[in-house]
């Protein structure tokens, strides 16, 4: 059985009000505008020039540690 018929076939056993609720859910993710990717592009230029940042402020001591940093994003996104 594949994927789409699995899924039709499911469909066809919920009730009538589930139904609806999983056609206004996906009609509601068509179209909601939502990018297909939330950054803009950049050029060459740009990506070297950020390395360069990135490399002198290592240089410096200016960084994180890994272990620190993934606490914080963790802290940050109630993961902890």
């Amino acid at each position: 059985m594949t994927d789409i018929s699995a899924t039709v076939s499911m469909l066809e056993t919920m009730p009538e009000e589930a139904r609806r609720k999983v056609y206004a859910y996906t009609q509601q993710l068509f179209f909601s505008y939502r990018p297909a990717n939330p950054y803009s592009p950049v050029d060459t230029k740009r990506v070297l020039a950020d390395i360069d940042t990135s490399s002198s402020e290592f240089s410096q001591g200016l960084g994180k540690d890994a272990r620190a940093a993934i606490e914080s994003m963790r802290r940050q996104h109630g993961f902890v």
